[in-house]
């Protein structure tokens, strides 16, 4: 069985020089809520084995944060166009895309359809909001099989909770 991970970027900024949404960077906020993300996954897992993630300026930078937390090498990572602003059925291709050697992907996008293919996978409805996490239980052994599945949700994380419950 597989476990897919499901993040969205954490909290972005909209500074006034930046016009493309595509451009967007971190705010601080978000800088401080990755690292929050990867202490969870390194201390509770799983532990992703390869990263696919958008090529927007605030998903590259979520993903560089969690790589240096989890120690991930950089040929773990990779970047897919199609995954910009993508709907469920884009973000499960990519998905589809892991090898069969990764047992856990990390699939790191936008809203709405993140939520949207969470609800589509699980059945359940998910507010996902910046560097929210869900973990998903695949009823699949292989990732090419994973628009034809359903999953379990195991677990649902936002840097809010972590922080009330680590203090």
């Amino acid at each position: 069985m597989k476990t897919l991970l499901i993040m969205r970027h954490a909290k972005s900024d909209y500074p006034p020089d930046v016009r493309s949404d595509f451009d967007r960077p971190l705010n601080e906020r978000g800088r401080k809520d990755v690292p929050l993300i990867g202490k969870l996954l390194n201390n509770f897992g799983p532990q992703p084995d390869a990263v696919s993630a958008s090529p927007a300026l605030r998903v590259r930078q979520t993903v560089e944060g969690l790589a240096t937390t989890l120690n991930l090498p950089t040929n773990a990572l990779s970047f897919n166009e199609s995954l910009y602003l993508a709907p469920p059925q884009t973000l499960a291709q990519a998905a589809a895309t892991f090898p069969n050697s990764v047992q856990t992907g990390l699939l790191i996008a936008h809203n709405p359809g993140l939520e949207e293919w969470i609800a589509q996978l699980t059945g359940a409805r998910v507010g996902l909001p910046t560097a929210g996490l869900a973990a998903i239980q695949l009823g699949c052994f292989s990732w090419t099989e994973i628009e034809q599945t359903y999953g379990q949700l195991l677990y649902f994380v936002a840097p809010p909770l972590i922080k009330a419950i680590t203090r």
